[in-house]
């Protein structure tokens, strides 16, 4: 009997232990959440992919969990006096314990860092190399050392590394050969930064602010997931415009519908007539969706399956009965300028006369220039991307503006010859130039 049970069965001792640890676990989880998530995210935070679930598990326990911070984070993912996670420096790719040891060995012995400058003083720089220094960057560790806005201050981050490092280099050879320089130290960063910002804080640079799109993508880069925020967040608003509703609120409906979400995974395969079909995986933060791309589809639309963009899809969502879940099928796929084409009715400005000066016009042709695609002369056929059944979309949208001056307020369209293909980085570089609230993508 025992041989026999052998062939299948399970240690019953080993199953005992099991269950007792499994009740520990679970009792841990219960009334010590937090310090339970962040000692699970240490023990697996070599392994990306296992980091960015328990990320989300975090999310979904509602786990405040902050970015990496030099001043205050470990080698290992750890608790706060808030209860807060503070996000483990020996999760940031390009930084290993080398450069972390040193870092925390200067922080101990000398209290926070002050300023990118003091930080490059204090750490050994044969350790804590270029690339290191960039992860800290992109992975928003040094974040905290300035108050100002996180996108500007990675990019003034970002454009300082060399002179800085140089600098502290300088000083650290005067230090140790007891020599003054003649004209002092170099110190092209202030050693405190105050909420005013003085003249070479990064509030009052000329750097140009990453956008958001950059910096989630800097942040995949060196932590495997997006943390400070999502990709989609940015879009929602507009995609409103665009779709029956989020993700997670869909029905069952034999009409097509259109909706939205960040591609995350895509996989293919062959049917059983050799055909290739593919199904992609949208995500908007509310729910994922499994979408299906048969043969024509796919061979249509494949050249926009790339990972991490914002897709707008147009098909029919049914009830998979294998898994109870919901399915799609695809009938068309857009880029988010594709669908920004089918649905605004125009890019607004809304522009205020005193806060404008003499030469903004200039400024806003020279903008404008590069996304400038005049319908005259542009070949609808050669841009479409829709049946030949159907009318082609339009290849470029009117510039509006709201100018408002003390007395009165009117409405300009420009020229036709002054439309423009509504990508991302036009709107992002009319916002960078009249500022976030003063542009807007019209919907009809």
């Amino acid at each position: 009997l025992m041989e026999k049970f052998a062939g299948y069965g399970f240690n019953k001792s080993h199953s005992a232990a099991y269950a007792l640890v499994s009740y520990q676990t679970a009792w841990l989880k219960k009334h010590y959440p937090a310090y339970f998530m962040a000692a699970v995210m240490s023990a697996d935070m070599q392994n990306t992919d296992k980091v960015v679930t328990l990320v989300e598990e975090c999310r979904e326990m509602k786990l405040p969990l902050i970015v990496p911070d030099v001043n205050v984070g470990a080698f290992n993912f750890t608790v706060n006096t808030k209860g807060q996670i503070v996000y483990g420096l020996g999760a940031i790719k390009g930084l290993g314990e080398g450069p972390i040891n040193a870092i925390i060995k200067a922080r101990d012995s000398g209290g926070d860092f002050t300023s990118l400058l003091d930080f490059c003083r204090r750490v050994d720089l044969r350790t804590v190399n270029k690339r290191a220094l960039e992860a800290l960057v992109k992975a928003g560790a040094l974040d905290n050392l300035y108050q100002s806005d996180t996108d500007t201050t990675r990019a003034w981050l970002m454009s300082s590394l060399a002179d800085t490092v140089q600098a502290a280099e300088q000083s650290s050879r005067n230090l140790e050969s007891g020599v003054q320089d003649l004209f002092g130290d170099i110190a092209p960063v202030p050693e405190t930064v105050s909420a005013s910002g003085p003249d070479d804080s990064p509030g009052n640079q000329t750097v140009k602010p990453w956008s958001q799109q950059h910096r989630l993508r800097e942040e995949k880069e060196t932590l495997g997931l997006y943390l400070s925020g999502h990709p989609i967040d940015e879009f929602l608003p507009e995609l409103r415009q665009m779709t029956r509703d989020r993700l997670a609120n869909l029905k069952a409906d034999r009409e097509t519908q259109v909706l939205a979400g960040l591609l995350v995974a895509t996989r293919t395969m062959r049917s059983k007539r050799g055909d290739n079909i593919a199904f992609i995986t949208l995500d908007d933060r509310s729910a994922r969706l499994e979408i299906s791309l048969f043969a024509k589809e796919y061979e249509r639309f494949r050249e926009l399956l790339q990972k991490d963009a914002i897709l707008v899809v147009d098909c029919q969502v049914s009830m998979d009965d294998f898994s109870g879940t919901l399915k799609g099928r695809a009938r068309e796929v857009m880029t988010l300028t594709q669908a920004r084409l089918r649905f605004a009715s125009a890019v607004q400005l809304d522009l205020k006369s005193v806060t404008l000066g003499k030469d903004f016009s200039q400024h806003l042709a020279k903008v404008l220039g590069p996304y400038r695609v005049d319908p005259a002369t542009a070949n609808p056929q050669a841009q479409a991307v829709q049946d030949d059944a159907q009318p082609a979309p339009p290849v470029a949208c009117p510039v509006r503006i709201c100018y408002r001056r003390p007395d009165i307020t009117g409405w300009i369209t420009l020229g036709e010859q002054w439309q423009v293909k509504p990508d991302q980085a036009l709107i992002h570089d009319l916002k960078q130039l009249f500022g976030q609230q003063a542009v807007s993508i019209a919907y009809r």
